[in-house]
């Protein structure tokens, strides 16, 4: 798929079926990826972040267009970062699923924060069954640089191009 298309994907009109997304996320991966789950998914999570840099402030936006849920941030501090995700597809799958996995977000989130800060991110994720969202946590190295995005897409123009 040609980069710019993710943008052409980002603004059509109307939804996927909930079902069919989770459908895949949550029966069809756990089969194929076996044990492995956890850390495929965290790798694809800052793999499709790449291809979707967006800044900082744009995360929530994004989270939602993607359909991971609303982020809204809950604590910072130097090193450390958390995050909820809530909204009813995560208030579902937590719901639905014994074992949802939430990885490929945490990925995305740490992927989407390194690319903008310019040094080194890890997430992770915990569920809280209880008020059915999720903590997503990213630890931040700043001693540790990595390269940051070239260019960043701005949700609120529709015909944006990516590098």
């Amino acid at each position: 798929m040609a980069k710019s298309d993710y943008i052409t994907l980002l603004n059509l009109p109307g939804s996927v079926s909930f079902f069919a997304v989770t459908a895949m996320r949550d029966l069809m991966l756990p089969n194929m990826l076996g044990e492995e789950q956890h850390h495929i998914l965290y790798w694809s999570g800052r793999d499709l972040a790449t291809k979707l840099p967006v800044d900082e402030t744009a995360l929530p936006q994004l989270f939602n267009q993607v359909g991971f849920g609303t982020l809204t941030p809950l604590k910072q501090k130097r090193q450390e970062r958390q995050y909820l995700l809530a909204g009813d597809v995560v208030a579902t799958r937590i719901r639905t699923y014994d074992d949802p996995d939430f990885q490929l977000e945490a990925g995305f989130l740490a992927q989407s924060l390194q690319q903008v800060l310019g040094f080194a991110v890890e997430g992770g994720s915990a569920i809280q069954r209880r008020d059915q969202n999720v903590i997503l946590t990213v630890v931040m190295d700043n001693q540790d640089s990595q390269p940051t995005a070239d260019h960043l897409i701005d949700l609120a123009t529709d015909d944006q191009q990516l590098p």
